[in-house]
C-alpha cells in the first residue's frame, strides 16, 4: 500500500510540475499579446495622424509636420520612451518602446503632372525578456486638393 501511495504522489508531482510550466508559458504568451496590441495601437495612432493632419497640399508648400519627408524617431532601443503596456490596476508602465516614421514622396506622375502621393511607414519596437519585437504599418496619402 505504501508503494501505491508513493507512485500516486510521484504521478501527482509530475502532473503539478507540467501544469505549472504550461500555465507560465500561457501567461508569458498572454503578456506578449497585450504588448503586441499596445504597439499596434501606437502605430495605428501615428497612421491616423498622418492621414488626418491638415492641410496637406505639397503643390502649395502646405505640408504638416507629420508628413515631412524623411525619418522621424521617437525614443531608441537604448532609450525607449513610448509606453507600450501599462498595468491597468497600478497604472505603471511596464514596457516602453520606440517608434520610427519614414515618409517619402512616391514620385508618381500622370500625364507629366505630379500626383503628390506620399508613402509613410511606421515601425514601433519594444523589448521583452531580451528579445526585440516590432509592429510595422504603412499608408499612403495624396494631396487634399
Amino acid at each position: 500500500m505504501l508503494a501505491e501511495v508513493l507512485v500516486a504522489l510521484g504521478i501527482f508531482g509530475i502532473m503539478a510540475g507540467v501544469s505549472i510550466i504550461a500555465l507560465t508559458r500561457m501567461n508569458n504568451r498572454a503578456f506578449l499579446s497585450r504588448c503586441q496590441t499596445g504597439a499596434s495601437t501606437v502605430a495605428q495612432n501615428q497612421i491616423d495622424l498622418i492621414l488626418s493632419d491638415m492641410p496637406f497640399n505639397p503643390q502649395k508648400s502646405q505640408i504638416p509636420p507629420a508628413l515631412t519627408i524623411g525619418t522621424t524617431n521617437s525614443g531608441s532601443s537604448s532609450n525607449p520612451t513610448i509606453p507600450i503596456y501599462t498595468d491597468p490596476k497600478t497604472g505603471i508602465v511596464s514596457v516602453y518602446g520606440w517608434m520610427s516614421t519614414v515618409v517619402a514622396d512616391t514620385g508618381a506622375t500622370y500625364s507629366g503632372n505630379s500626383l503628390n502621393i506620399y508613402r509613410a511607414t511606421v515601425t514601433v519596437s519594444y523589448q521583452y525578456k531580451g528579445k526585440t519585437y516590432s509592429v510595422i504599418m504603412g499608408t499612403a496619402r495624396s494631396s487634399d486638393i
